[in-house]
């Protein structure tokens, strides 16, 4: 099994000198010991104009005219696999090994209590007694947020550099828990004054990414070049609280043709502040970085490229026209990859033999791993009241049984049809995590460009070969081409960094954005990917 990117990594084990220091894991195809992947489109960010400034000071003082109150945010860069290292928090969410996450860091809304870490709001009075309750801390304040129905979120910036993928999507955070119903077994924060509360996790929609994302390079959402390029976000549950943001903003110079709306759907939400309402949360993502540079100076200092205002009308608007559930992109397409892979009954079952001829002897014993649907879209995890850990419903995920490493000899091979190459897929990822926490320490990603060929294990010139990848995660280095799976104790990063022997894990494939949908292929559209761990035999 070998690998044909020009930048192939090799990395024996964590250490000073293989970490990378952006990501913060061990087998980063873009992080780890690789030279700059340089393109020629790729451009370097600058930071916003006076012009910019101009145009959003011209917006805050429109909306104060109007009476509404405006209060800054921002968007922030989180690791959340350091959080878990610190205690912070005690999951990370099934995180994709090595891609960034930011979130909103939103003050309170005006007459509510700020949370212990927090400042108070603009025009706080502490003696008001009818100020509402603080919303609930978990991972940070102002993370998780409650809404007024009649309030905006409002993002202005610019959009990360060029990526195999970036979105923004607002999710609904954590929901009041139900009489007697038991959530011993999931996320859990709140108190009396708060209320008690349980994590859902669950997108409100379509995520706006860089298919679709309206910008001044896709202005109304043309064909275009989406990356570094000035974008707007409008979160709001309202349409007219919508049509006000709108109209500042045209009225301060910005183009509607930038602006994207991220709705609330009332349906489906609790809103408002008062004890025991929802909590929101908003997430950016980004995955594999073309100018690794570029994209994590982006990450590490969004300070200087996105401004996040919290907007809330002084007096309490009457709300009327409230979002509907929208409607959501079909992930069928009419064809599946059965179809476009006939023969992948055999072919797989061909590959399994091959891989376990080439890899079992006297010393080691194969074990096949079961795969099944890992999370489910947003919507239904509200509706059935189970997390759905921050879903995205531009991929599709599934995972293997939990498995033990019980030595440093034992390895996983995972191996399937390539979906890039069947052309369901943009890119898909395949992460090793801890069952505890549900993080994701190592990685391997598939493009159009980046492969884990398993041409080794068919005859030469076979010409279905290139429709299927063979990735071995291992302890250590033996071939050359392992992802190198990290270990929790001693490790320099945090032990939510690395997974140990003898403790529950497994591996979660992400599928992303079907190239004619541009959302994740249907879950029974695609081959699911296949996974062999080798275990040493105790002697």
């Amino acid at each position: 099994m070998h690998k044909t990117h020009s930048y192939y990594f090799n990395t024996p084990s964590y250490s000073s000198s293989t970490m990378c220091n952006s990501c913060k894991t061990y087998s980063c195809p873009y992080c780890v010991n690789t030279p700059m992947y340089n393109r020629n489109f790729s451009r370097q960010f600058s930071n916003y104009t006076n012009a910019e400034d101009t145009k959003i000071t011209g917006f805050i003082s429109t909306l104060e005219d109007r009476g509404f109150i405006v209060q800054e945010g921002k968007l922030k860069y989180f690791d959340i696999l350091k959080l878990v290292s610190e205690g912070i928090i005690d999951t990370a969410f099934a995180n994709n090994a090595g891609a960034p996450y930011a979130t909103y860091l939103l003050p309170p809304a005006p007459n509510q209590d700020p949370s212990p870490a927090q400042k108070p709001p603009k025009g706080y009075n502490p003696n008001n007694p009818n100020n509402y309750p603080a919303n609930i801390e978990y991972a940070a304040p102002g993370l998780d947020y409650k809404l007024r129905a009649d309030e905006a979120i409002v993002l202005i910036g610019k959009t990360p550099p060029t990526a195999y993928n970036f979105s923004y999507k607002s999710y609904l955070g954590f929901i009041e828990n139900e009489p007697s119903k038991d959530y011993s077994n999931t996320i859990t924060v709140g108190n009396d004054y708060t209320g008690f509360y349980h994590n859902i996790g669950a997108s409100m929609g379509d995520q706006i990414n860089n298919h679709n994302i309206w910008t001044d390079n896709t202005p109304y959402g043309s064909p275009g070049d989406p990356f570094n390029s000035s974008t707007i976000i409008i979160t709001t549950a309202d349409k007219g609280i919508n049509e006000q943001m709108r109209d500042a903003l045209i009225k301060s110079g910005f183009n509607p043709g930038i602006m994207n709306d991220d709705n609330i759907p009332m349906g489906l939400t609790n809103i408002g502040l008062e004890k025991g309402k929802d909590t929101f949360s908003f997430i950016m993502r980004a995955a594999i970085w073309l100018d690794h540079d570029a994209g994590w100076n982006y990450i590490n200092n969004l300070k200087n490229y996105v401004k996040v205002l919290r907007i809330t009308p002084k007096t309490p608007y009457s709300y009327t026209n409230l979002w509907p559930i929208p409607n959501l992109k079909m992930h069928e397409t009419g064809t599946t990859e059965f179809q476009v892979v006939p023969y992948a009954r055999n072919e797989l079952n061909y590959l399994r033999n091959e891989i376990i001829e080439k890899y079992q002897n006297e010393e080691y014993k194969p074990v096949d791993l079961d795969s099944k649907l890992w999370i489910l879209d947003g919507y239904e995890g509200i509706l059935q009241d189970v997390p759905v850990y921050y879903d995205n419903r531009d991929g599709l995920y599934i995972r293997t049984d939990n498995f033990q490493l019980e030595t440093d000899e034992d390895f996983v091979i995972l191996y399937g049809v390539d979906h890039v190459q069947a052309e369901f897929a943009t890119f898909f990822n395949i992460s090793f995590y801890g069952e505890e926490y549900w993080n994701g320490v190592a990685g391997a990603n598939i493009t159009d460009e980046l492969k884990y060929p398993a041409t080794e294990y068919f005859p030469k010139d076979y010409k279905n070969s290139k429709c299927y990848y063979a990735v071995k995660m291992a302890r250590k280095v033996e071939e050359g081409n392992e992802v190198i799976i990290p270990y929790s104790t001693g490790n320099p990063s945090g032990s939510a960094y690395g997974v140990d022997n003898n403790e529950d894990a497994y591996v979660g494939f992400r599928i992303y954005a079907n190239p004619e949908t541009n959302v994740a292929p249907a879950i029974f559209d695609v081959i699911w990917s296949r996974a062999i761990l080798f275990r040493k035999k105790k002697k």
